[in-house]
């Protein structure tokens, strides 16, 4: 383990914007972005923290839906190739780096929009599950998107 961690250089550093710095500066403009900056770093802490467990759980419930989708005979040959490359491309069993599940995570959410741009019944189980994975991926990210934000602000 490195120390300090990511969580505490950046608690580090924004508790040294609030009381070492934004103090002592007498320009409403500059003191107002000091508040910024304080913020914009308390989200950064967060995403540090959870995006990886977020993309994680994510792709997982996203490429479940994917291999029922798949398994579906009612879509274009187009997509069910889109959803195969998709579902072969999953990164190895193993805690992949950000970058990687990043990637990943827009190759799948490639494949979802092709299955939903395919299903234009809205009541389809497959559309109905892609509802419920949005829902829960936006609940995975408030932490970093929303939460975040929880002292002064300009």
């Amino acid at each position: 383990m490195i120390y300090p961690t990511t969580d505490v250089v950046l608690a580090s550093i924004i508790d040294a914007v609030e009381t070492d710095i934004a103090p002592h500066v007498h320009d409403e403009y500059a003191a107002s972005v000091c508040k910024t900056v304080a913020q914009m770093l308390r989200s950064v802490r967060v995403r540090a923290s959870e995006e990886i467990p977020a993309l994680h759980a994510g792709n997982d419930e996203l490429r479940r839906i994917l291999a029922t989708a798949l398994d579906r005979q009612d879509q274009p040959a187009d997509v069910h190739a889109s959803l195969t490359a998709a579902l072969d491309q999953s990164p190895a069993p193993r805690h992949p780096d950000l970058a990687e599940l990043q990637d990943d995570a827009i190759r799948i959410r490639a494949a979802l929009t092709a299955v939903i741009d395919a299903i234009p019944d809205e009541s389809h189980p497959t559309r109905q599950a892609a509802r419920k994975y949005v829902r829960h991926q936006l609940e995975r990210e408030q932490r970093w998107q929303q939460d975040a934000f929880t002292g002064p602000r300009r």
